[in-house]
């Protein structure tokens, strides 16, 4: 068996090597596993479990399966950048060297827990991608189909409010730098955590994508 069919044959659990590695980070600073490990693992995912479906299935992904990988990535590629351009912001240092701190007391064993809970998450969070880009997927019947291109839109929607939210908090703080002042304008004007809004209409999204595919519903 090829390491792609062995791979096929155990995922999502298979891609935990994956993430593990891309959530390796937090041995140096913990904000490495749940920020950037976790967007990396994400975008990691969309390529492999597009690649897994059709080594798998033997049939090319539906619109609607690359849609959801697409979905997946841009989240991914999206948390990454936009955590590696924060770091870089004057405003944000007094943050990290306090993480920075708090990582440098902790001891190696908590440094490997916090490392493999959320890699072991990031790789079971395949699963609803798995699903979705299963062939029953597309030949699920009208109403579950409808409910998946519903959580495509949601999930979609979801991501652009926490891109702009981000976006907004971000220019806020370097505008008030060295104030520490909450960001008050756009979406903050009618929402105290729009990027938190955001988080929780993609994954709600997520969700809906992942019924499309269950079998026996």
């Amino acid at each position: 068996m090829t390491v792609l069919g062995t791979m096929a044959a155990t995922w999502p659990a298979s891609s935990w090597p994956i993430t593990f590695v891309a959530c390796s980070g937090g041995f140096s600073n913990i904000l490495y596993s749940f920020g950037l490990g976790y967007g990396v693992s994400m975008a990691a995912n969309a390529g492999l479990t597009a690649v897994v479906a059709k080594h798998t299935h033997k049939v090319p992904l539906s619109p609607f399966g690359l849609a959801c990988c697409g979905l997946y990535a841009a989240y991914g590629l999206r948390l990454t950048t936009f955590l590696v351009r924060r770091q870089q912001e004057e405003s944000y240092a007094p943050k990290f060297e306090v993480l920075q701190l708090k990582s440098d007391m902790m001891g190696l064993g908590s440094k490997f827990a916090i490392v493999a809970g959320v890699s072991f998450a990031q790789a079971l969070y395949a699963l609803p991608l798995a699903v979705a880009t299963a062939p029953r997927a597309a030949t699920a019947r009208p109403v579950l189909r409808a409910v998946g291109w519903a959580g495509v839109g949601l999930a979609a929607a979801g991501l652009l409010v926490e891109h702009i939210a981000d976006e907004q908090k971000l220019s806020a703080k370097r505008e008030a730098w060295p104030k520490q002042m909450p960001a008050m304008d756009g979406l903050y004007c009618y929402c105290k955590h729009p990027n938190y809004l955001g988080e929780f209409l993609f994954h709600c999204g997520i969700s809906c994508m992942g019924i499309t595919g269950t079998p026996k519903i």
